[in-house]
């Protein structure tokens, strides 16, 4: 309270008018829309817990930050995790349809929105995308990029790798990830690359800028299966991931162009413990 009288009052009839009195003060710094409740100024902000990838604030250290991040310690099914090129094949059945969308691109620390991915470049794209998964619909919510990548094949690590998430509309999660190696220059890449925002919290939204997602996958959808986690905190499990095993191409430049504005934002791969990763050896009908 701002008032200093308001801790003298010591007699009951006094405490309640002070409080009354602070009450009135709170609801005059409400704006006059009465459609906003007094008690909308007492939200606390949903800002996450300060997370990094270095030092006290990096993976080793998230889940001791608070305690929804817990999962990130004491989770059994935990993202990432190496893959190897000789899983079982599986038979999951998937396919995944999506449009072309305006570009609107953000750097971003921490982000206030449905998916915190941290830091790294994001795409939001319109709605529209989606991806099926053994009878569920997904819809895409964003891609963002990790150098180098979080995936790791046959225990190596990639230049980078791309997720692309994905939520149901009963809030389970999906998300699709392509490993990227250097090689011969994508064009495929050029449009966005364009328009990489350089500064954390800076963002981009160019309405008249179409990007086509689908022109950033390899040509086959074959993939490795298995149930993980989101790779950031709050490491939240029972996610649903697809990792293409054809590898896209950028060059060296294209890469760094990621790598020198999102700095090395990866997580080590995790135990799979009981889990299973198989193989989808008939590609995603289209």
């Amino acid at each position: 309270m701002k008032h200093p009288k308001f801790f003298l009052c010591i007699a009951v009839l006094s405490i309640i008018s002070c409080q009354q009195k602070a009450s009135k003060e709170e609801t005059a710094a409400v704006p006059t829309d009465t459609t906003t409740k007094v008690t909308e100024t007492k939200t606390e902000s949903a800002r996450p817990v300060h997370w990094g990838y270095e030092g006290d604030n990096g993976p080793q250290g998230w889940a001791t930050l608070t305690p929804v991040y817990a999962l990130c310690g004491s989770g059994k099914s935990q993202s990432p995790v190496n893959l190897v090129t000789n899983a079982a094949k599986g038979s999951l059945v998937w396919k995944i349809d999506y449009k072309s969308t305006a570009l609107q691109i953000g750097h971003n620390e921490h982000v206030e929105e449905l998916i915190n991915n941290g830091h790294t470049i994001q795409v939001t794209p319109q709605e529209g995308s989606t991806l099926s998964l053994a009878g569920r619909i997904y819809h895409l919510k964003q891609f963002h990029f990790h150098t180098p990548s979080e995936h790791t094949l046959n225990g190596k690590n990639m230049p980078m790798e791309m997720h692309l998430v994905h939520q149901s509309d009963d809030k389970n999660l999906a998300v699709i990830g392509v490993l990227v190696k250097e090689g011969k220059h994508n064009s495929n890449f050029d449009q966005l690359i364009k328009y990489l925002p350089n500064a954390p919290g800076e963002k981009k939204t160019h309405d008249s800028v179409n990007i086509d997602i689908r022109v950033h996958f390899p040509a086959d959808f074959y993939a490795y299966h298995y149930i993980g986690s989101l790779t950031t905190p709050p490491c939240t499990e029972n996610v649903q991931w697809l990792v293409l095993r054809d590898q896209m191409t950028l060059s060296k430049d294209q890469v760094n162009a990621f790598a020198s504005r999102i700095k090395k934002n990866n997580r080590s791969t995790q135990q799979l413990n009981e889990r299973k990763v198989t193989m989808d050896d008939i590609a995603a009908k289209q």
